[in-house]
């Protein structure tokens, strides 16, 4: 990742800088010099010789169409603040190669100090339009002024808190270690999503221990996962079942709670049927969530 590499070429001026225009941020898309002067709390001589600076590592987008000129961050700038917070504490301190790629997310490996093996999920929604926007409304609620930045934050925190409570069920979800703005570090998790075997040993077994996670978690933790599918249940090489990517995560008391837990279930019952031609019956799963 460029950011990585860029903070080691970085002043702690410069990163004041940086956070002085995220700070702008929240009420306008660009940051006027003043502003940035004012959160910063740098004379105007420093102020532009660190944004002159950090727009030479390409960090910062520069508008002059109006008569304050103003300036706001892009994605590496958001990384590299991120990177820098987690550092500082020392929830790691070295960034490892890309694991995985998707529509909305970055996967890199992280270590710590102690050679502790983390995956950082780095959000990165800005790839998907605007017209995906009502998918995120739990996300944003009511905010009017919202950039992809703060979209992607809002994200993190959301995913993490769900891994949270699920993960002090003890099941296989992945322990969650820390965050920063758009990053999530958890556990490492060693395997491969389902949709990615061509056959697994005991196709019936790991169908009923998804069942019973998704059982636990909507019974014990009261979350639903609301996106559930082949590809995001991890199986490792010891069968065991992970169930990963919380981030359309609702509660079992939100109004389309039922709907969307039998979307779930049916997901993964048409899956196995289609594939290993399990039988199951969609209704009575359904209902022995709601016993105890």
């Amino acid at each position: 990742m460029e950011a990585a590499k860029i903070l080691k070429s970085l002043a702690k001026e410069d990163l004041r800088i940086l956070m002085a225009i995220e700070i702008g941020m929240k009420r306008s898309e660009y940051v006027t010099i003043n502003n940035i002067k004012f959160y910063s709390r740098y004379p105007i001589e420093e102020t532009l010789f660190r944004l002159k600076h950090v727009h030479k590592f390409d960090l910062i987008i520069r508008d002059s169409s109006k008569r304050d000129v103003g300036y706001t961050l892009n994605s590496k700038a958001y990384d590299l603040l991120a990177l820098h917070a987690l550092v500082e504490k020392s929830i790691i301190s070295q960034l490892g190669p890309l694991l995985g790629k998707g529509k909305e997310s970055d996967v890199y490996s992280g270590m710590d100090d102690n050679e502790n093996i983390y995956a950082i999920k780095i959000y990165r929604m800005g790839r998907t339009s605007f017209k995906n926007i009502k998918s995120l409304r739990d996300i944003i609620g009511k905010r009017t002024h919202l950039s992809w930045l703060y979209v992607n934050r809002l994200a993190a925190k959301k995913e993490h808190d769900a891994l949270e409570k699920i993960y002090k069920l003890n099941l296989n979800t992945p322990k969650p270690i820390g965050y920063n703005r758009h990053m999530v570090v958890m556990e490492y998790l060693r395997g491969k999503e389902l949709v990615y075997y061509k056959n697994i040993d005991n196709p019936l077994y790991i169908f009923d221990e998804i069942i019973n996670q998704m059982r636990v978690i909507y019974q014990e933790g009261k979350v639903i996962h609301g996106d559930l599918g082949e590809f995001n249940i991890i199986i490792d090489e010891e069968g065991n079942i992970l169930i990963i990517d919380w981030l359309q995560s609702i509660s079992s008391d939100h109004p389309n709670a039922k709907i969307i837990l039998r979307r779930d279930i049916e997901n993964v019952c048409n899956y196995f049927k289609k594939k290993y031609k399990i039988e199951s019956n969609i209704e009575e799963i359904l209902s022995s969530f709601y016993e105890k």
